[in-house]
């Protein structure tokens, strides 16, 4: 037998010598059956963002399965096999670097790519212009020239505020219902479209807009600092602005913080991508205090950044900062910003908390990550709790109010349910369960946009399609218009829609058939900021302006 030596030689010859060459079946094998797979799983999606995936998996599978076919089963030496192997990797990864400037994503995630050689993207020259013409900070010491750029005419001076019951002063307008006040416009926008009456750069942010009288509030980031901004609403001209370092960036998520400032006469409220709450003066700007909820809570920033607007009601502000230990809600003193209560312990979702009246009482809803809750405003103390888990634990839409039930709607695949509160049962563990009054349905699926209610029925855009869903049953009555993940606003018997492409339409609120009436373009890149209604005025944004018209 040969000795330790003589087996050491044989092992090295051999993983010297050529292997016999599998040839090329198994390779297009992997192709045809990654390929039959992706075409099945694209089939079986029953969503656009579902169609997406299915195709990102495949692609997935085809490279790992080709990749594990060459490194062991194609032949030749493993370091002539590790070497083309990691030469391609390399090379793909100087290439993408050396080439790619930004990979960005649309609402059913299908990826662009920026390379470096295109032009400037629309938030990238919104930078640009804020950078050489956004007036010098007025919270900072002013100056003649400070004062001079205020060209708005207001003084940045502590002045009262005054909030009327018409006003836009929280996110989704009064009551945050998405329900617009005031005459109805005319609907022939071909011969007579809204007018334009201003056009400004903002930084980037998925934010909208809050508005009272004649000042409008948003959030942006501008480069490095995540900003709460204060136009005057009638010219666009900015008044003050918050900074703090802060900057929240991924590429399926975008830049920028994503809630809407609510305006109270005493302050503006102002929830960062980051966990940043900043209590600030409505007409000054100036900071009254701040609080970072997600060190408040002992969490981590949820991977899309934290969302919900915050809730003022009595003396409180609430949010859904997701943390554990009895501190996924946490009430904090609208003056002060001591903390009055906390409770729960749940992963936060992306939806702003509400108040509604269920059975004569107040009560707070929540869509955490994990479900719907129900707790006493006062003190924090749960109701009831729904368990409703997505794929990824996103829930973005808030619950709405039928009567006593509550209807409750989110997308990758959840669908939508409806819920009685009056009947519970307790699940394992003593918590109680509002009972189902239908069971769960995909007849509409939510993604991160809110629906609006009409009667018994519900208007939203199912994965990207308008659909009209009667309350009662969860049958879908249509499904028609293709406005991908903009949002809806409610005009009496009218369905005003943000579509992503940027255009505006309105389509009747008719749950026998699905029928636009017109439609103008209002912005001209991605779109998945909440438009406000203010008066007669459209006003609308992105992630790089801001725009305000006047409807016929």
């Amino acid at each position: 037998m040969p000795d330790n030596t003589d087996q050491n030689d044989i092992m090295t010859a051999l993983n010297k010598a050529p292997r016999q060459r599998s040839g090329w079946r198994w390779p297009l094998a992997i192709v045809l059956l990654t390929s039959a797979g992706t075409v099945l799983g694209n089939r079986l999606a029953d969503s656009r963002t579902g169609e997406v995936i299915a195709i990102f998996y495949g692609i997935g599978l085809t490279i790992v399965g080709l990749s594990g076919w060459w490194l062991f089963f194609s032949g030749g030496t493993r370091t002539r096999r590790w070497l083309v192997f990691g030469g391609i990797l390399l090379g793909s990864a100087v290439a993408g670097i050396a080439a790619v400037r930004e990979v960005w994503f649309e609402g059913d995630m299908r990826p662009h790519v920026r390379f470096h050689w295109d032009p400037p993207s629309p938030a990238d020259l919104a930078q640009q212009w804020l950078s050489r013409n956004a007036p010098p900070n007025p919270l900072t010491p002013q100056t003649p020239e400070v004062l001079a750029n205020n060209s708005a005419g207001f003084a940045i001076t502590e002045t009262q505020l005054s909030i009327s019951e018409d006003d836009w002063a929280r996110y989704c307008g009064p009551d945050s219902r998405r329900q617009i006040s005031g005459a109805k416009p005319r609907t022939d926008w071909t011969q007579q479209p809204p007018k334009l009456l201003w056009r400004h750069p903002v930084g980037e942010a998925w934010s909208s807009v809050s508005i009272a009288g004649h000042l409008l509030w948003t959030q942006e980031q501008r480069e490095a600092l995540e900003c709460t901004v204060c136009y005057n609403a009638d010219t666009g001209a900015e008044l003050w602005r918050r900074e703090d370092s802060a900057r929240y960036q991924t590429s399926q998520g975008g830049v920028g913080p994503r809630s809407t400032p609510t305006v109270t006469e005493a302050a503006v409220y102002a929830l960062g991508a980051t966990g940043i709450l900043n209590a600030l003066h409505p007409t000054s700007g100036k900071l009254l205090w701040q609080r970072n909820i997600c060190t408040d809570a002992g969490s981590e920033m949820v991977e899309w950044g934290m969302s919900g607007a915050p809730l003022v009601w009595q003396n409180m502000v609430i949010v859904d900062a997701g943390g554990q230990n009895g501190k996924a809600v946490i009430a904090y003193d609208r003056s002060s910003g001591d903390i009055v209560w906390a409770s729960g312990s749940h992963k936060a979702g992306y939806a702003a908390p509400r108040i509604e009246t269920i059975d004569g009482r107040p009560v707070l809803l929540v869509f955490h990550g994990d479900g719907l809750e129900a707790l006493n405003p006062e003190d924090g103390q749960s109701f009831w709790l729904y368990p409703w888990v997505n794929q990824y634990r996103i829930n973005v839409a808030q619950p709405m109010l039928f009567g006593n039930r509550v209807f409750l709607s989110s997308g990758y695949d959840s669908g939508c349910v409806l819920l009685d509160p009056a009947r519970l049962t307790d699940m394992p563990g003593g918590v109680p369960r509002p009972a189902e009054v239908w069971s769960p349905t995909r007849s509409l699926k939510l993604k991160f946009n809110e629906a609006v209610q009409l009667g018994d029925f519900v208007y939203g855009l199912d994965d990207g399609i308008l659909a009209c869903v009667d309350v009662n049953t969860g049958e879908r009555r249509w499904k028609g218009g293709r406005y991908k993940y903009g949002h809806v606003l409610l005009w009496q018997d009218l369905l005003l829609v943000q579509a992503e492409d940027g255009f505006v339409a309105l389509v009747q609120a008719d749950p026998t058939r699905f029928q636009e009436l017109t439609r103008f373009p209002a912005l001209t890149d991605r779109t998945w900021n909440v438009p406000a209604v203010h008066r007669g005025r459209l006003y609308v944004r992105n992630a790089s302006e801001l725009a305000c018209f006047q409807f016929p």
